[in-house]
């Protein structure tokens, strides 16, 4: 038998609609203070950041426009995403959590519930005043609590951080690291670490008219055949990819190329409407059936 990927049944594709418009507001650089955050390869987990300071000694100011008017929480759409009583939609800036249908939807649904459905928030404007689907961005506050932080320090959430709203970017980046050092939430870790991943981001010519010029390529690095059956790659927005029952080889690598064609052994195909990849920056996570982290490639 060869060494590689035996594809035992057609893989599943789910492409979730039009990308959030922070992801599709594409700048043209990454302001995160005096923050780098380098990772050196896709293996296991990488993540180097030394931040100047401890995040429980940063003094997180409100705004005078929040601190001037309460706001009561009717609804929490998802753990990102509420509608006030007055009708407005908030899109909390910063941060994203899982859409519906993705692992760990519900948990952050249901924490953000808990912390401030039917009780009056604060906000606080950035830059931008409102996303293309009519909701407002703000960073919200319950009194003394920066909830968009919380929610990412808790591991419920990641950061989502561009510019030009980009105020508290560097204090939600520390509690993104937070989670990550305590496998909290999302960042909790897979079995299966034997896993390297390489991103090729930038495809020659024009990314729309040549989406298989940018792909992914997968190792596994083991020593174990893993079976691939709801494995998971997701970008930093709601792209996602769901890979079907598979034989995955040691030393066997799958090449996962955005656009269309036919699944092979070794080549598989997402078959994107459109390119998935930022070509700036962007963050590539790889769960398990479990949801479990596996993998995170960022550049």
């Amino acid at each position: 038998m060869k060494k590689g990927l035996i594809l035992k049944c057609v893989k599943e594709s789910l492409i979730t609609g039009k990308v959030d418009y922070m992801k599709t507001f594409l700048p043209s650089l990454i302001i995160f203070f005096s923050i780098c955050m380098v990772i050196l390869s896709g293996c296991g987990l990488f993540y180097e950041f030394e931040p100047e300071e401890d995040l429980a000694e940063q003094d997180i100011s409100i705004g005078e426009e929040s601190a001037q008017d309460l706001y009561m929480v009717s609804e929490v759409i998802d753990g990102d995403t509420i509608i006030l009583s007055n009708g407005d939609r908030i899109r909390f800036l910063g941060i994203n959590t899982p859409e519906k249908g993705m692992y760990f939807y519900m948990e952050s649904k249901d924490v953000l519930k808990i912390m401030i459905y039917g009780k009056n928030i604060t906000l606080e404007k950035d830059i931008s005043d409102c996303d293309l689907y009519g909701r407002k961005l703000r960073y919200v506050f319950l009194k003394n609590t920066f909830i968009n932080l919380e929610m990412v320090k808790r591991g419920y959430a990641n950061t989502y951080t561009y510019p030009p709203d980009v105020k508290y970017g560097k204090e939600i980046l520390m509690a993104e690291r937070y989670a990550r050092e305590n496998n909290l939430g999302l960042w909790e870790l897979s079995e299966f670490k034997d896993i390297c991943v390489e991103v090729f981001y930038d495809a020659p010519g024009n990314d729309n008219e040549n989406k298989n010029g940018e792909y992914v390529v997968i190792e596994n690095t083991g020593s174990s055949i893993l079976n691939t059956l709801d494995w998971t790659i997701k970008d930093s927005g709601t792209n996602i990819y769901v890979f079907g029952s598979g034989e995955f080889y040691p030393g066997a690598k799958i090449t996962l190329f955005s656009g269309k064609g036919a699944d092979g052994e070794d080549v598989l195909y997402w078959n994107s409407r459109r390119p998935v990849w930022n070509n700036d920056f962007d963050t590539l996570y790889m769960r398990d059936a479990d949801g479990l982290l596996m993998c995170i490639y960022n550049y």
